[in-house]
């Protein structure tokens, strides 16, 4: 009997360039190609109406069904509307539930979400309707040091307190993951799967090698990494003069500031700031760096984690310049497959930038060892027959 498979807990789905976006796409790729059906529930709308996407309530991206449950794909500009269309979705997505479990078109459920009550209401769910609930497990999410107030304290402490024992089965990012659900749940079952990307996306995007730029993708929350990156690039001293390319989103009020510090910037005149722009530009903008940087801080969080930017990152086949933490210390060696700062240290990080410069036909090397090394173990394309044993063997473990 074919597999059927439902992804919750994610909006945005099947556009967009977020991180969360690309990784449901990839999952779903995955498991789609591994001949599972599955189906994304978005509850609410997310994109513009004016962005021109033309995107239906309910259809089908790369064989990959989905549905919003409130009815719109789209955000309404008036608050009344949306906040009536997410209490329809919420609603609807029950509704939705019932009747794909009904009809047979779902065996479990994949989760990922942020918040406790989600997985609560899902649990519920799930139990009500009688299927397995795995969740996919990103972040230590109380360790997020952009996240304040006793709302977020409580919901941190409950989600990894008490989540796990809400769920059929994990699968955490990183190690350090796995070791958090070992000490609250020894017995849940579990698999580990890292950042992920697609790699043949690449094969196609156009190459133009005349202009040098660094890129950096963040979101606006992670301000202090951004100064860190400004200041790196004001101390390079190549005579290239490359420049730096920023890809960041965020709050009028956090994209002003940021300005403000570009402004302020010794090598304002190098930078570029972009925000709201497409994936297809986004992949452009990886394929033709010099550089990719994502510095990692020696921090909880960092270490909890394994980006989705940094498979991005290994698939363009440019050398990536990280720091030697977490899951990148794991995996990664400095000037093989990656250029790794030893130490969060604005000077050394920027030396690791400078030897891109400096050593311009080992650098390619190092890009090209990072995409092979990717592509043996970070595919998407691997972990999607992983995937279906894994959630085959929950459904017959609850079967017993």
């Amino acid at each position: 009997m074919k597999l059927n498979v439902v992804w919750l807990g994610d909006l945005g789905f099947p556009f967009g360039v977020t991180s969360v976006v690309q990784k449901t796409l990839l999952v779903c790729k995955g498991l789609t190609q591994s001949d599972v059906n599955m189906t994304v529930i978005n509850r609410f709308g997310l994109h513009d109406p004016d962005a021109g996407l033309n995107l239906k309530t309910e259809g089908t991206y790369e064989k990959i069904n989905y549905i919003h449950a409130s009815g719109s794909p789209y955000r309404p500009n008036n608050i009344i509307v949306r906040n009536i269309l997410k209490n329809l979705g919420l609603i609807n997505e029950i509704y939705i539930l019932y009747k794909l479990r009904k009809s047979r078109k779902c065996n479990a459920a994949i989760l990922h979400t942020d918040k406790f009550q989600s997985i609560l209401f899902y649990r519920i769910i799930s139990k009500l309707l009688d299927f397995p609930l795995v969740m996919a497990y990103v972040e230590l999410y109380s360790s997020i040091s952009t996240r304040h107030g006793i709302r977020h304290k409580i919901n941190g402490y409950l989600y990894e307190k008490y989540g796990f024992y809400l769920l059929d089965g994990m699968m955490p990012i990183s190690d350090y993951l796995v070791n958090i659900v070992k000490s609250h749940s020894p017995q849940l079952p579990m698999l580990k799967v890292p950042m992920i990307a697609d790699f043949d996306r690449f094969n196609e995007v156009e190459r133009n090698t005349d202009e040098k730029y660094f890129l950096f993708c963040s979101g606006a929350d992670y301000f202090d990494v951004i100064i860190f990156v400004l200041k790196a690039f004001e101390l390079l001293e190549s005579s290239e003069e490359p420049r730096l390319y920023l890809v960041v989103t965020g709050q009028p009020s956090q994209m002003s500031r940021l300005d403000k510090e570009i402004a302020k910037n010794k090598k304002n005149n190098l930078i570029k700031l972009y925000s709201g722009i497409s994936y297809a530009q986004l992949t452009n903008l990886y394929a033709n760096a010099c550089g990719l940087l994502i510095p990692l801080q020696p921090t909880i969080q960092d270490t909890a984690r394994f980006p989705h930017k940094l498979g991005e990152y290994l698939a363009s086949g440019n050398p990536v310049v990280t720091t030697n933490y977490g899951e990148v210390a794991k995996h990664f060696k400095d000037e093989e497959s990656a250029l790794m700062a030893q130490s969060y240290d604005i000077g050394e990080f920027a030396h690791k930038m400078e030897y891109i410069f400096l050593n311009p036909k080992k650098a390619k090397e190092i890009g090209q060892k990072g995409k092979v090394f990717g592509l043996k173990n970070f595919d998407y394309n691997i972990y999607g027959s992983k995937i279906k044993e894994f959630i085959n063997s929950i459904i017959m473990q609850k079967a017993q």
